[in-house]
């Protein structure tokens, strides 16, 4: 902006050099704020270096605004970022971990999961003494990176954590590789990897750490969930899976 004759005879009691370090430096109760404590404005500031007692020249008092500006956004953000974190939901007080709780096992998965790996390490067996074909053990191979990458690139970075945008190809791909991997649909993974993140460590967590080093990778799959973790999971936020017919889709 340009300086008018008017600018030009604007007193201030700091030589040029000082102002940057005098407005930077300033506390809290040395400038002006409203009735709520907010940051002061560009005009308050501004209102300040007129009350002085030596003349700035027109650059000197672009400088010197422009310090001003620079001053009052920092602290804009700095408020902004304040008020975010007080509406940050805080764990509610009886949220914790119940170590006398009495999870009831679910049989079915037991039996599941013993002949999934046992049926592994049956074809771990085949594929080292060369009992099938290469092309069925590279198959198998192929099958577990894809599966790995539905996991690990769609479900967790893209649909949990939102870390990229992909089009509709590249969704569809990973989607269909999620399936592939066997754990649960897609909209029960992002659920519980949200509410994971959201009360870690809590009986409000699906994979609870506290629970030890067992439950937390597939003893939480083995057993019922606990009732916190039923309650608090219909509060994460899933409108975004929901608004996509893919996702619905798989789902039912």
């Amino acid at each position: 902006m340009g300086a008018d004759s008017q600018t030009k005879t604007i007193l201030c009691a700091k030589t040029p050099e000082l102002i940057e370090t005098a407005i930077a430096d300033r506390k809290p109760e040395q400038s002006q704020t409203d009735p709520q404590g907010c940051a002061p404005t560009a005009e308050s500031l501004a209102a300040e270096l007129s009350q002085s007692d030596s003349t700035l020249s027109g650059a000197q008092f672009e400088k010197a605004l422009q310090t001003c500006s620079n001053v009052v956004h920092e602290a804009e953000v700095d408020r902004k970022l304040k008020e975010i974190g007080s509406a940050t939901p805080i764990l509610p007080s009886e949220i914790g971990t119940d170590f006398n709780f009495k999870r009831e096992i679910v049989w079915k998965n037991v039996v599941g999961f013993l002949l999934l790996h046992i049926c592994g390490w049956v074809g771990l067996h085949l594929a080292f003494w060369r009992y099938c074909d290469y092309r069925t053990t590279l198959y198998t191979l192929w099958l577990m990176y894809a599966s790995g990458q539905g996991v690990t690139m769609g479900a967790h970075r893209l649909w949990s954590h939102r870390a990229f945008k992909a089009k509709l190809w590249l969704r569809i791909i990973l989607l269909w590789m999620h399936t592939l991997a066997g754990q649960n649909c897609l909209y029960v993974w992002v659920r519980d990897h949200r509410q994971h993140h959201k009360f870690s460590d809590t009986d409000a967590d699906p994979h609870n750490a506290n629970r030890g080093f067992f439950f937390s990778h597939i003893g939480w799959l083995l057993s019922k969930k606990h009732p916190k973790v039923i309650e608090y999971g219909k509060k994460i936020d899933m409108s975004d899976l929901e608004a996509d017919p893919l996702i619905m889709f798989q789902k039912e």
